[in-house]
């Protein structure tokens, strides 16, 4: 391009010069002096346009690069070509780490597995464009984003394509906002109808268990109708039991904080785990870490927490296996680590587990509501509960309690 202005240039110098001579009739010196004049003035004309192309160009060039959001340019054979500052700390990658490597590399293997990078590739050439697609990425040390993503066609001045680009924005922190608001407007719901529901179903079952167990008091076991009064007892203690936890995940949590030793509370409660491992081969192992620093928790909460975790994790296990209970410190948390040899809990359940009546137990073997209680009260001590899980291998949840 600069070529040919320059050869335009020279030409229309030779085309002055012409002109000066047949009209003017100039000597040959001043036709020189005022054409060497006219090509200093355009030259410096040009400079100055290349200069602010040079400028344009680049002002757009730090755009992109510097850029808050991850922008990725993918070639025809969707290798990434270019990758952003904005890329490199979402992801953790840096630029020569992901050159010339498919995109796919930044994709969970569950979503792999449902076909999402076909899926991608053939919205974006079928339409030539994707915008606001909502998905899930995973970064350089295994963290997944929740992202969304904008991702375009690039073609060239023929119309062929040559590439895409994808804008991805990390809105990890927006979708638990969301979500924390949704289950603070769910609870307030929950709350209102347990409360309601409770109120109109407790005088009655405090009747018919007071009843059924006034008349199992002058029965002997094996005699007539004693099974059927014990079933209405049981059973009414069920309801009972399942309304009280309702009630308790409902209302907020009150805490009573005071000093306490992580591993005295674990010891107390694996001391009485074998009378929940019944009819069961369970071998309980402990790794407590020694000397750990005392924290601020309630008690009671935290032992109904961990509680409800060993329960499931016999629970898991059909008839022999192994529960692993860890402890450990880096001086600001303290890690509380609860594995078991279970049957594992499969991808499609992983994420819902902490949620509100959600159980794959059989039905009368669960409410739904033990993770999520100690979900809640892992939240309210300012401190993490996670959880991993192989199907068939067994699941590890990991607690963090900050060290005040």
């Amino acid at each position: 391009m600069e070529s040919r202005v320059i050869l335009e240039l020279e030409k229309s110098i030779q085309n002055l010069k012409s002109d000066l001579k047949e009209k003017f009739d100039l000597r040959d010196e001043i036709i020189n002096s005022l054409s060497n004049e006219m090509e200093l003035i355009l030259s410096k004309l040009i400079n100055l346009m290349k200069e602010g192309k040079s400028a344009h160009e680049k002002f757009f060039s730090d755009i992109i690069l510097n850029s808050v959001d991850a922008i990725i340019g993918l070639d025809n054979e969707f290798k990434i070509f270019l990758w952003n500052k904005g890329a490199e700390r979402l992801f953790g990658y840096a630029k020569n780490e992901v050159i010339g490597k498919d995109f796919s590399i930044l994709m969970p293997d569950y979503f792999l597995k449902k076909g999402e990078r076909e899926f991608l590739i053939n919205e974006v050439k079928s339409k030539g464009f994707l915008a606001n697609y909502e998905s899930e990425r995973i970064t350089k040390s295994g963290e997944i984003k929740k992202v969304s993503i904008a991702r375009f066609m690039v073609n060239d001045e023929k119309n062929e394509p040559i590439g895409s680009v994808g804008i991805v924005r990390d809105i990890t922190h927006i979708k638990n906002l969301e979500r924390d608001l949704r289950e603070k407007e769910n609870l307030a719901l929950i709350g209102e109808v347990v409360s309601s529901i409770a109120h109109s179903l407790s005088n009655p079952l405090n009747i018919i268990s007071g009843n059924a167990d006034y008349l199992l008091f002058s029965k002997k076991e094996g005699e007539n109708q004693y099974e059927e009064l014990k079933t209405i007892l049981d059973e009414t203690t069920k309801i009972t039991k399942s309304i009280r936890h309702l009630l308790n995940f409902s209302r907020p949590l009150n805490t009573n904080k005071s000093k306490n030793q992580i591993n005295i509370i674990l010891k107390k409660i694996l001391a009485e785990i074998k009378y929940q491992t019944v009819n069961k081969k369970i071998k309980i192992k402990e790794d407590l870490k020694k000397d750990l620093p005392e924290i601020e928790i309630d008690e009671v909460q935290i032992e109904e927490c961990i509680n409800n975790i060993i329960t499931n994790a016999v629970q898991a296990i059909q008839t022999t296996g192994e529960i692993k209970v860890k402890t450990n410190s880096n001086g600001e948390f303290i890690t509380l680590e609860i594995s078991d040899t279970g049957q594992g809990i499969s991808e499609e359940n992983i994420s819902k587990i902490f949620m509100p009546f959600f159980s794959s137990k059989e039905y009368g073997k669960g409410t739904g509501l033990g993770l999520a209680i100690s979900k809640k009260i892992i939240n309210e001590h300012k401190g993490s509960i996670n959880v991993k899980s192989i199907p068939g291998k067994g699941t590890k949840f990991i607690i963090k309690l900050p060290v005040n």
